[in-house]
């Protein structure tokens, strides 16, 4: 996005052919003009850098899991305190997204038409499913800051753009995803091996496409349970994940330390120890006896132990470490997978649907416990525990659903919580939406600077190079300030 990062971007202009654009503008494109980067080249790139932004351990890009307390930081607490300024947690997260990400994609979808492909719908889908990766890009954006540049965000000509606002772009986002949908052909092939997470498998990106869309849908279901649920049930229509086999896991090469997972980077590779895990999440664990413990985190003096939250004491060696059990999932691996939606993830949103009547007009408990049940099965056999295993933990009467204590959102909050131990950007997302874990109350980190962050701020390169658009996106928060703590629209 040139405007937003001036000396980042070069000054090739962008077409943005987004699902809801005229197509036919691209596709009459004269194919003997070579483009300046191989359309294919660019998906992958913007795929991998997605994934990454989603992946990531770095602080200064996506501290979520720290925010959530999934993970805890030793030595250095900034970011479990609530502190985002001192590496720039927000520059850092807008510029993967806008910079790398969305003109990475944006080219691609320049490019893409200048290629040889076999059939006019090949290059289509393709097409499509670039812009479905944008829109999950956008959606991030929009969910994590509020109002954001949108409807100028790619044009060529305005190096400043204004700031939409952020319920506006987040029902433009539903449409657009909306039009993808329709306009994918599982009769027809897409970009193949330049496509690290389907291999171009047009009929898993529709799964994808119509997960995602719950994904989106359902994070306003609260303040708007109209739209959700008519969106909810579109989504159930045109198909969902079925199963782990769905899921959509970006494959890293491991061949070298710049194309393997940037997870096994920060904590094997780098030699560094930043991390360990989060106490609130081991201590949720052992309450419950979690067949997952032993393939998140190792034992401490023969028991699974994490560390306090924002507590300058914690340090590598003092505390239970991440896993290392040879598995697919395995956190040391180079080549470990980018998850960046799962089938998990899908059954609790389902069950968070039947649970609030979303679905069939009124509350089902028990659909909504069959939901949770097979989210919480997905999720163990993901981590390499077996159906049985899941069927025992399932069986605690503090695990049941029907048992379990406290409201709906506690009763899956807490489990996605669980699951969400990889997740980033999820798992702070999640607690956002669902309030659950209540950190403020059940953790709060010592020497907090605030309470739960519930966004982010605008990065400091926009508030200096864009200040009067800016200035009108702060306006728009409560109370007008740029604060962690300004609820979005949705929460």
């Amino acid at each position: 996005m040139k405007k937003i990062s001036i000396v980042l971007l070069s000054a090739a202009t962008l077409l943005a052919a987004g699902c809801t654009k005229n197509m036919s503008e691209v596709l009459n494109q004269d194919p003997k003009s070579a483009p300046s980067a191989l359309g294919t080249a660019l998906f992958t790139q913007g795929e991998m850098l997605l994934t990454s932004t989603i992946t990531t351990t770095s602080v200064g890009i996506s501290p979520f899991r720290v925010i959530s307390q999934e993970w805890n930081e030793n030595s250095y607490e900034y970011e479990s305190d609530y502190n985002l300024t001192y590496y720039n947690s927000p520059g850092g997260f807008w510029n993967n997204l806008y910079v790398n990400t969305i003109h990475n994609l944006d080219l691609a979808k320049e490019n893409l038409p200048g290629q040889y492909w076999a059939t006019p719908g090949d290059l289509r889908n393709s097409l499509v499913i670039t812009d479905i990766l944008e829109i999950y890009s956008y959606y991030m954006l929009v969910s994590t800051y509020g109002n954001i540049p949108y409807s100028q965000a790619e044009s060529d000509t305005i190096p400043f753009p204004a700031y939409d606002d952020a319920k506006t772009v987040y029902e433009a986002l539903l449409t657009r995803i909306d039009t993808c949908i329709a306009g994918l052909d599982v009769t027809q092939g897409a970009m193949g091996g330049a496509d690290l997470i389907y291999s171009g498998s047009t009929t898993e990106w529709l799964k994808f496409a119509a997960s995602l869309k719950l994904k989106m849908a359902m994070l306003n279901a609260t303040n708007d349970p109209t739209t959700t649920m008519a969106k909810v049930n579109e989504a159930i229509g045109t198909g969902l994940f079925t199963s782990n086999a769905d899921n959509a896991l970006f494959s890293y090469d491991p061949a070298s330390p710049l194309t393997s997972n940037p997870i096994w980077y920060a904590i094997e590779y780098s030699g560094r120890h930043d991390f360990g895990p989060g106490g609130l999440l081991v201590g949720t664990m052992n309450g419950w006896n979690d067949p997952r413990l032993p393939f998140y985190f190792t034992q401490y003096q023969g028991s699974y132990v994490g560390g306090l939250a924002g507590n300058p004491g914690n340090s590598y060696g003092s505390y239970s470490d991440f896993c290392c059990v040879a598995t697919l999932t395995n956190l040391y691996s180079p080549g470990l997978q980018g998850d960046i939606l799962d089938y998990a993830e899908v059954e609790f949103y389902l069950a968070e649907a039947q649970a609030q009547g979303l679905i069939s007009g009124s509350p089902n408990s028990t659909a909504a416990a069959a939901n949770y049940d097979s989210a919480i099965t997905a999720s163990i056999e993901f981590w390499g525990g077996t159906p049985t295993q899941a069927a025992t933990y399932l069986a605690q009467p503090s695990v049941a659903y029907s048992s379990a204590t406290g409201t709906w959102q506690q009763v899956i909050g807490y489990q996605e919580f669980i699951a969400n131990y990889n997740k980033n950007w999820d798992s702070w997302t999640d607690e956002r939406r669902l309030g659950q874990p209540n950190i403020n109350v059940v953790s709060p980190p010592q020497g907090a600077a605030t309470t739960f962050p519930l966004r982010f701020t605008y990065p400091p390169n926009e508030t200096t190079s864009n200040p009067t658009n800016t200035k009108a996106a702060v306006a728009a928060l409560p109370g007008g300030i740029d604060a962690l703590t300004a609820a979005l629209f949705w929460e």
